[in-house]
């Protein structure tokens, strides 16, 4: 591989997805589908600049990355009211049958006194992809397919290797969280490359129910981050309680899977595609 035709092409996709998440924020308010959507966009964006993180001024990327960051938390405030009450129900559909009835109530009660959520704030995201958008079509890299492989591509997966590692010798929420940006990152940057007829050296599907796994983790962290603020401590103390045993069920499935996906030596890895 000599002639660098990755790097255009993925400068390409990048614009196109700006450019179709602006066109969903024409109209104002977006619809919660609208809201998931350009919020994976996003992700989607900071992956690709990850990718050409080795290429790229440390501070214009840290920028480039923050404002990414600022729009997606403009729009996160509805969704998230949203998943708490969707963790909730999971949780009840999946506990003892005798404890159901407590998690239904704690689902009336603790969600229902929550205030409305704000709505998304479309201005600042708006302004992030504008920005973004500008950001690929001044973008003026000269990187060669086998460099972006060798050195983006294998990056990012020893950023998962090593997040792995880290994730399994802690007892802590963190690292799991700090692993899921990363899978999701390997999952879209592959995505993005086998467009460009590179194949997927990790299987998609496998990155997908990892992530998925990993993000079910980091919706029960947001839900008992709520319910141990609220001043209804009774009502909130068995939704808790499944929130810590439903945790210990995903944390094993995650270790299994991270070990699975993650335990190649990077340099042997990336021997897949070169």
């Amino acid at each position: 591989m000599t002639t660098p035709t990755l790097i255009r092409q993925l400068t390409e996709q990048a614009r196109q997805r700006d450019e179709q998440a602006l066109g969903w924020l024409q109209s104002g308010a977006p619809s919660p589908q609208a809201v998931h959507d350009i919020r994976v966009i996003i992700k989607q964006q900071r992956a690709s600049w990850q990718l050409l993180r080795p290429w790229l001024c440390r501070d214009d990327h840290r920028t480039i990355d923050r404002a990414l960051g600022q729009g997606a938390k403009a729009l996160a405030t509805a969704r998230d009211q949203h998943v708490m009450a969707q963790t909730l129900d999971n949780l009840a559909r999946k506990t003892l049958k005798h404890r159901r009835q407590e998690l239904k109530q704690a689902h009336r009660h603790l969600l229902a006194d929550s205030p409305p959520p704000e709505p998304p704030g479309v201005d600042t995201t708006r302004q992030a992809l504008h920005d973004d958008l500008q950001q690929w079509q001044r973008l003026n890299l000269v990187v060669s397919d086998h460099e972006l492989l060798a050195t983006g591509l294998a990056r990012t997966y020893k950023q998962c290797r090593n997040r792995t590692i880290k994730a399994l010798g802690s007892h802590q929420a963190e690292p799991w969280h700090d692993l899921r940006k990363w899978v999701k990152y390997l999952l879209y940057q592959q995505q993005d490359l086998s467009a460009g007829g590179i194949p997927a050296i990790t299987d998609h599907t496998s990155l997908e129910k990892l992530g998925n796994k990993l993000g079910k983790l980091h919706d029960l962290e947001v839900l008992r981050q709520f319910l141990q603020h609220h001043p209804d401590r009774k009502t909130a103390k068995p939704a808790l309680q499944a929130i810590a045993e439903r945790e210990q069920q995903l944390l094993k499935k995650c270790q299994r899977k991270s070990q699975a996906l993650f335990h190649a030596p990077t340099r042997k890895w990336i021997r897949a595609v070169l």
